[in-house]
C-alpha cells in the first residue's frame, strides 16, 4: 500500500497522466514474513488492496515472489520449485552470478539474457495458471514474477 500511495504522489507531483503517454509502475516483492500468524492470507489482502488503490490511478503493479531476483534467476534458469524467501533465490542466483548481492549493478550482466527471461517468466506463468491459480496471482503463488510485463513495456 505504501509504495502504491507513494506512486499516487510521484505522479500526481509530476502531472503524469495515461492520455499522454506516461505509465507509472510499482515493483514489489511478495516478501512474506512466515513468523506472522495467517501470513499468506494477509499478504494478500494487502497486495488486493494495493492492487484496487492502483487500478483507480491508473499504476501497474509488478510483483516477483518470494523477492525481485527471482526476475534475475529466471534470465538463466526456468524453476517451478517453491522458494521461500530471498536466500532461497540468492543462494540459486548465485550459481550464474557468483558474486551476486542487492547493492551490485548486474545490468551488463543480465542484458543478454533478458529475452529469456521473458520467455521463462510466461513459460512460469502458464505454469502456475494450468496448475490452477487465478491471475492476477497472490503471494500464495510461489515462485511467480510479472516483471516481464514491464520490461516489455520498455523495449
Amino acid at each position: 500500500m505504501s509504495l502504491v500511495r507513494k506512486a499516487v504522489e510521484y505522479k500526481e507531483k509530476n502531472q503524469l497522466a495515461k492520455r499522454n503517454g506516461d505509465t507509472v509502475w510499482v515493483v514489489a516483492d511478495g516478501d512474506v514474513n512466515y513468523n506472522n500468524p495467517n501470513p499468506i492470507d494477509n499478504k494478500n489482502m494487502q497486495l488486493q488492496k494495493a492492487r484496487r488503490m492502483a487500478e483507480a490511478k491508473d499504476i501497474q503493479i509488478a510483483l516477483s515472489n518470494p523477492c525481485f531476483e527471482l526476475w534475475y534467476l529466471l534470465h538463466y534458469q526456468y524453476t517451478t520449485k517453491f522458494l521461500g524467501n530471498y536466500n532461497d533465490v540468492s543462494r540459486l542466483l548465485k550459481n550464474f552470478i557468483v558474486n551476486y548481492r542487492k547493492t551490485i549493478d548486474v545490468y551488463a550482466e543480465l542484458s543478454a539474457h533478458t529475452a529469456k527471461a521473458i520467455e521463462n517468466s510466461k513459460r512460469l506463468e502458464l505454469y502456475q495458471k494450468n496448475n490452477g491459480n487465478a491471475s492476477p496471482f497472490g503471494v500464495d503463488v510461489n515462485p511467480f514474477t510479472d516483471v516481464y510485463k514491464l520490461v516489455e513495456t520498455l523495449v
